[in-house]
């Protein structure tokens, strides 16, 4: 009976707690974040934030806006939006946190560690580099979509598989980080102007400044701090050894024809030796999509085995990809394919740090046609 009188006893306080203990805020006075920005200057810290402010019951509408602040520390400028919105701001819905160029050079992973801890930013939430500002990202209108901020999370989330864009989000950043030895890198956007498309349903009216947004370089980072940016092709090899792709093409020139393939399937099986060699095996699963001669004509494909030589020109296009990631990102002490941590286990307690200097990277590919 005594058991009986304790549980009631402590029900009654668990909802005294949550009727009385717990303050609900309306819907209607939060800020909704659906992604930041984060710059830095002489002066500390620039603050943007992609919000929806939700209307009332009767409007039925909700406004999307580009809110900025500026102050010393992080924290400052997000209150300085709420007060600027006059509501309450909600992270739990931000998605995407761009980095412009002054936090990537000098203090990304310190901005990434206080946001994470203290802001209750998802640790799901996507995460780019920008050689701009950060601020010219959110405020950009896309050509096919109305807010920069979800058009990046789709491209990355529901498209993210190509060979010309990375994906990362705030948690694989920081346990790269935390990764003595690892590289680590980051999606780096850049903004292309265009001409949005006519919104109107009759087709009639002006079209307006819109921006694509271009995704083919990445920003390699060592021990935390920026190291070099990567160029498509670089680009490329890290995900055809990183990453699973599903979609995206491959192009590969004979003479004077190009042969475009979708990637159906690829893959990078590794494999680390005592000599300090290590072998990557990237395993393609391709369809021959087109062959354009000069003057643009598609040429017709008699059969989706494009021969021993186009098969060697593919080869070679990917073991380059891979080598010059590998070698560039090699030269400014960033270890992008964690080859440190694949020999240490060949070696286990024999392992010394110097053998490391030897280490030689080798890459075939297997390739299948559909």
């Amino acid at each position: 009976m005594k058991r009986y009188y304790k549980w009631v006893a402590f029900a009654l306080c668990f909802a005294a707690f949550i009727l009385l203990g717990t303050e609900i805020v309306p819907l209607t006075d939060r800020a909704i974040v659906l992604g930041i920005g984060i710059d830095k200057n002489e002066n500390g810290y620039v603050i943007s934030a992609q919000i929806v402010l939700p209307g009332d019951e009767e409007s039925k509408s909700a406004e999307n806006i580009v809110l900025t602040a500026e102050d010393k520390t992080i924290s400052a400028a997000l209150d300085a939006i709420s007060r600027d919105a006059g509501k309450i701001i909600s992270m739990s819905h931000c998605n995407v946190v761009v980095l412009g160029s002054g936090v990537i050079q000098h203090d990304a992973v310190n901005v990434l560690d206080y946001i994470i801890r203290n802001a209750y930013l998802s640790e799901n939430a996507i995460l780019l580099a920008t050689a701009g500002k950060a601020e010219e990202i959110l405020k950009a209108k896309p050509a096919f979509s109305d807010m920069s901020s979800l058009y990046l999370q789709n491209v990355l989330t529901n498209f993210g598989y190509y060979p010309v864009r990375n994906k990362r989000n705030v948690k694989e950043f920081l346990v790269s980080y935390n990764t003595e030895t690892a590289g680590n890198w980051l999606p780096s956007v850049r903004l292309k102007s265009t001409m949005a498309p006519e919104s109107s349903e009759t087709g009639v009216g002006q079209s307006e400044e819109a921006f694509v947004f271009d995704f083919s370089e990445t920003a390699v980072f060592s021990g935390g701090n920026y190291v070099l940016k990567l160029d498509e092709k670089g680009t490329r090899g890290i995900n055809y050894v990183e990453s699973e792709l599903k979609e995206g093409s491959l192009t590969v020139f004979d003479g004077d024809k190009a042969y475009n393939f979708f990637i159906v399937d690829s893959s990078c099986k590794k494999k680390f030796n005592r000599d300090m060699t290590a072998e990557f095996t990237v395993k393609a699963e391709l369809s021959l999509k087109e062959i354009l001669s000069p003057s643009g004509v598609n040429v017709q494909i008699e059969n989706a085995e494009p021969g021993e030589k186009i098969n060697l020109l593919i080869a070679e296009e990917i073991e380059e990809a891979v080598l010059l990631a590998y070698e560039s990102c090699k030269k400014a002490g960033a270890d992008v394919f964690n080859l440190y941590d694949g020999f240490y286990g060949i070696y286990g307690a024999e392992w010394k740090d110097e053998y490391f200097r030897n280490a030689v990277l080798n890459v075939k590919t297997e390739l299948k046609f559909v």
